[in-house]
C-alpha cells in the first residue's frame, strides 16, 4: 500500500509518498507544491489543487495523511488560510476516493523518535534511517510529509518497523 503525507501551506505544500513493503517501507517521491506569493489567493489554491491532483493520479495512494489542525491565537488569518488549503486537499482526496487520516503532531514525533517533543532535524534523521534515504531531504515540508505518510501507514497496520 502507498500513502501520501501532506504538510499543507499556502506558500508551500509538502508531500511525501511512502510504499509499505513486507518489512519497512520505501520513499517513492517527495517535494513541495509552491505558489507565487504575489498571485491572488484563488490562483494559489488552484495551483495547489492541480499539483496535488497530478501527484495523486501518478502514485494512486490508498491513504492520505495530514496533521490535525492546531491554531495559534496570535495568527488567526494564518489559520483561515490553512483551512482553505486543507479544504482543497480534502476535495482532491474525495474526488480520487482516497481516505484521509489525521494524526497529531506529537503522535508523529513519538512514533518516529520515541519523543513527542522531537525537533525537525530529529524527525528528518529518523525518516532517512527508516526509509533508507541516502540523499538529503532539502525541504522540511517534504520531510514532515514523509513522516506523516509513514505514521499513517503504521497506524493503519500497513507498516511494520
Amino acid at each position: 500500500m502507498k500513502a501520501i503525507g501532506i504538510d499543507p501551506g499556502l506558500s508551500m505544500t509538502g508531500f511525501g509518498i511512502v510504499e509499505s513493503l513486507d518489512r519497512g517501507g520505501k520513499a517513492c517521491d517527495w517535494g513541495a507544491i509552491r505558489t507565487d506569493s504575489k498571485a491572488p489567493i484563488p490562483v494559489r489554491l488552484k495551483t495547489i489543487y492541480e499539483g496535488l491532483k497530478k501527484i495523486l493520479q501518478k502514485w494512486d495512494p490508498g491513504l492520505l495523511v495530514m496533521e490535525e489542525v492546531f491554531v495559534l491565537k496570535q495568527f488567526p488569518k494564518a489559520a483561515i488560510r490553512l483551512g482553505e488549503v486543507r479544504g482543497i486537499i480534502y476535495l482532491a482526496a474525495e474526488e480520487m476516493k482516497i481516505p484521509v487520516l489525521e494524526v497529531k503532531p506529537t503522535e508523529v514525533k513519538s512514533a518516529l523518535t520515541g519523543s513527542g517533543r522531537a525537533d525537525k532535524e530529529q524527525i528528518k534523521k529518523a525518516i532517512q534511517q527508516l526509509l533508507k534515504i541516502s540523499v538529503s531531504i532539502n525541504s522540511s515540508h517534504a520531510g514532515d510529509a514523509l513522516a506523516l505518510a509513514l505514521t499513517g501507514l503504521s497506524r493503519s497496520k500497513n507498516f511494520r518497523w
